[in-house]
């Protein structure tokens, strides 16, 4: 199983969104010397999910990084977040984060 249908399946499961998108922009990061861990060294991730309704900015990170800890260790280089709450995603253009 590839790295990017890992990360779906975990956040998927632990985090049940209603809204959940994968970016892969490795390819803007060839460049890079740190650029070893194959093709998913950077990930962006939209997420909404109601888990996210009382938690602030960092906690909602934590949480991420915490069940991605593998994936952080072993394949993605660097991780960009966005992370709503319901009723939060109402307020918020999530489809204009690519």
């Amino acid at each position: 199983m590839n790295i990017e249908n890992i990360i779906t399946k975990k956040i998927n499961k632990i985090f049940s969104p209603s809204y959940f998108k994968l970016i892969n922009f490795s390819e803007k990061h060839r460049h890079h010397e740190t650029n070893n861990r194959t093709n998913y060294s950077h990930i962006k991730l939209i997420i909404v999910s109601q888990i996210f309704k009382n938690l602030n900015r960092v906690d909602r990170e934590r949480k991420v990084h915490e069940l991605l800890t593998e994936e952080l260790k072993d394949h993605v280089h660097a991780l960009v977040l966005k992370l709503y709450s319901e009723d939060e995603s109402k307020l918020t253009d999530i489809h204009n984060f690519e």
